[in-house]
């Protein structure tokens, strides 16, 4: 009987305890109401059965009743649940679309379009002088000066000798064009987002932070790398395919044909011969090409705002004069490298110190008047074409932010 009265103790104490979960501190009561196993040896069977007869416990429906308690409460908690999370993808989902609607990724296509188009164009058009520029850094002193270079050849060699190599350049500018511009602008509103997010976390008022008034000149020379990097990757086979063309008429009949021949006899590294040098080329020419234009026509627009001067019909004027400043600079800065590419194309194996050396500083600079006309001329037209193109399309060309910010002043 001990034995009984102490399994009946047992099994009331632990429903008991499953009860106080749901029907709360009058739970209480029952336990203290309740003989605990071992608590006395004296206690006799009868008294137990009364004290069992006596609790709450007495009907099943009571346990029935708390276990439906019970899964109430789990339903009602992974509702809660269910609707925390769902909140927190709400926010997620809100943030997500926050960051790329900052960045406006609908322009993008446009600008790497626009970038293609401009630099294929014009890089076409200009072929002409290229062809006598690249002539004279490979045999100095064919000619006397551009025009009478266009002149011999074509006098020579008909339109096809002047236009030598117009295939590669126009399919490698629009690729290189394209990464060029397009990447430049990503790359630099990117850092401009970074740097107003960062702004608005050190902010401990919660102050909306402002847009900044123009990127550091360091980050510009970044963004400008970076998209140079890609552009003339893409670039760097039909250019030296054109140079070949150029400066070696009689080694193929044809674009394709020059560049079977050149992997045929040098591998695909000899499409790419000259990375080096096109790369010391390049890069110094495209930061110096986008950050004196964006400079000059910064100050121009800033200027001429100031003075009271209605800009809106100045615009193709700043983009024309801010070009040439680019151009010229541009030209100068991205000669030497220009000129080692030439000869390294022109004699197979060469290496850059050994081009350096047997050029010398003068040589370096070598038809330096013909590249800085082509330069000049193919850069003014490339922003033209560029900031037409961005204006349609409703994008804000460079330099035009200091007159919109006087505005709202």
């Amino acid at each position: 009987m001990v034995t009984l009265s102490r399994a009946i103790s047992l099994q009331l104490l632990v429903a008991t305890l499953l009860l106080a979960v749901s029907v709360g501190p009058s739970a209480a009561s029952v336990v203290r109401g309740l003989p605990l196993a071992g608590a006395s040896t004296r206690s006799s069977p009868g008294s137990l059965l009364a004290d069992a007869a006596a609790s709450p416990l007495r009907s099943p429906f009571v346990l029935s009743d708390a276990g439906a308690r019970l899964t109430q409460l789990g339903d009602a908690a992974g509702l809660h649940a269910r609707a925390a999370g769902s909140k927190v993808g709400l926010v997620a989902k809100a943030a997500g679309s926050k960051v790329a609607s900052a960045l406006d990724l609908d322009k993008y296509p446009k600008l790497f379009a626009a970038g293609g188009l401009c630099a294929s164009i014009t890089h076409w058009v200009t072929v002409p002088i290229d062809v006598v520029k690249t002539r004279t850094q490979v045999n100095p002193g064919e000619f006397s000066g551009v025009s009478s270079g266009i002149q011999s050849i074509y006098k020579n060699e008909g339109f096809a000798g002047i236009m030598r190599g117009a295939t590669p350049t126009t399919i490698g500018f629009l690729m290189q064009g394209s990464l060029k511009y397009g990447f430049y602008e990503f790359f630099k509103d990117s850092l401009s987002q970074r740097s107003l997010e960062k702004k608005a976390k050190a902010d401990p008022k919660g102050k909306k932070a402002q847009a900044p008034q123009g990127l550091p000149v360091p980050q510009m020379m970044f963004a400008a790398s970076c998209a140079e990097v890609l552009g003339t990757t893409a670039l760097l086979p039909f250019e030296a395919t054109r140079i070949r063309m150029v400066a070696d008429p009689g080694f193929g009949t044809g674009m394709v044909d020059v560049m079977k021949k050149v992997v045929k006899a040098e591998g695909m590294k000899g499409l790419y011969t000259g990375l080096l040098p096109i790369m010391c080329k390049q890069i110094p020419f495209t930061i110096t090409q986008f950050l004196v234009f964006e400079t000059v026509a910064t100050a121009a627009y800033s200027e001429l705002s100031k003075r009271g001067y209605d800009t809106s019909g100045l615009k193709t004027g700043i983009t024309l004069f801010s070009g040439v400043i680019a151009g010229t600079t541009a030209s100068l800065v991205s000669q030497p490298g220009d000129t080692v590419l030439s000869v390294m194309n022109k004699s197979p194996g060469l290496s850059v110190a050994k081009a350096v050396k047997q050029l010398g500083p003068m040589g370096l600079f070598r038809g330096g008047s013909a590249r800085m006309v082509h330069v000049s001329s193919y850069v003014i037209a490339q922003f033209l074409i560029y900031d037409s193109i961005k204006r349609a399309c409703g994008i804000p060309v460079a330099g035009s932010q200091a007159v919109a910010k006087k505005t709202k002043k």
